[in-house]
C-alpha cells in the first residue's frame, strides 16, 4: 500500500489514477455535473421563468413618481441601496436558512423561515408579490417533478428548495437570485425613468460587486431585517398611486 496524503491506494489504483485517460474522463464527468447545475440555475433566474416577475417594480415606480429616482445615477443608487438593505438583509439570509433546513430534511424549519420571510414584507403589495410568485414557482416546479413541501411557499423559500434539489451551490444560488432581482429592477427603470438599454447594462455591470458582497455577507452574517424606510414608504404609497404600470 502507498500513502498519498490522507488517501491510501493500492499500486494498481494509483497507476490508474495517474493514467491521463482516466484523469481526463473523471474531469469530463465532474465538469458535466457542474455544467448541469449551472444550467439549472440559469433556468431558475431566467426572465423567461413564468412567475410574473416583470409585473413588479417593488416601489421603484413610486420612487420615480416622487422624483427620488430620475436618472442613471439615482437609479443605480436606489437599486444598490435596496440590494444591500433589503435583498441582502432579508431575501439572501432567508435563502441560506431555507437551503440548510431543506438539505437537512427539516420541513418545519423551511416552513418557519418561509413565514418569517412573508412577515418581513411590510406592505400588502410586497406580500402579494411574494405569495403570487411563490405559487407560480411551486406550480411550475411540480410540473417539472421537483420534490417540494406539501404547503405552498413564498418565492424566496421555493427558490432555495429548488436550488437544493438541483445541487446548486448555495453561494451560486445567492448570486443568481440577487442578479435576477437587479435585472428585473433595471428593466423596470429602463421603461419608467426612462433609460437607454445600454445605460441599463452599465448599471448591471456596476452592480456586480454589490451583488457578490451581498451574497458573501449573507453567508457570513445571517442576520435578517429590513432597514430601508424610504422603500417601505414608496411601496405603501404605490398601493394608491393613480396611474401605474406595475403591481408593486
Amino acid at each position: 500500500m502507498i500513502w498519498c496524503g490522507a488517501l491510501v491506494v493500492s499500486r494498481l489504483t494509483r497507476t490508474r489514477l495517474l493514467n491521463p485517460k482516466v484523469v481526463h474522463t473523471m474531469s469530463i464527468v465532474m465538469n458535466t455535473d457542474s455544467s448541469r447545475r449551472s444550467i439549472r440555475l440559469w433556468q431558475l433566474i431566467s426572465p423567461a421563468l413564468p412567475v410574473g416577475a416583470f409585473h413588479y417594480s417593488q416601489g421603484l415606480e413610486q420612487a420615480i413618481n416622487r422624483g427620488w429616482v430620475n436618472d442613471v445615477e439615482t437609479t443605480e443608487s436606489w437599486i444598490a441601496g435596496l440590494l444591500e438593505r433589503c435583498i441582502g438583509s432579508v431575501d439572501l439570509p432567508i435563502i441560506c436558512k431555507v437551503y440548510d433546513a431543506w438539505k437537512a430534511g427539516d420541513k418545519e424549519g423551511v416552513k418557519e423561515f418561509d413565514r418569517l420571510c412573508r412577515a418581513c414584507r411590510e406592505t400588502a403589495e410586497l406580500r402579494d408579490e411574494e405569495e403570487q410568485m411563490g405559487t407560480a414557482l411551486c406550480d411550475l416546479a411540480g410540473e417539472l417533478d421537483e420534490t417540494l413541501p406539501a404547503e405552498k411557499m413564498g418565492f424566496t423559500a421555493a427558490f432555495a428548495v429548488i436550488a437544493v434539489n438541483n445541487q446548486i451551490p448555495l453561494e451560486d444560488a445567492l448570486n443568481g437570485y440577487a442578479w435576477a432581482w437587479c435585472e428585473n429592477q433595471v428593466l423596470a427603470a429602463v421603461k419608467l425613468v426612462p433609460l437607454g438599454h445600454r445605460m441599463g447594462q452599465r448599471i448591471l455591470r456596476d452592480l456586480g460587486p454589490v451583488i457578490s458582497d451581498a451574497a458573501a455577507n449573507a453567508l457570513q452574517c445571517g442576520a435578517i431585517g429590513v432597514t430601508a424606510p424610504g422603500f417601505v414608504i414608496a411601496s405603501a404609497s404605490h398601493e394608491t398611486q393613480y396611474s401605474r404600470i406595475f403591481r408593486s
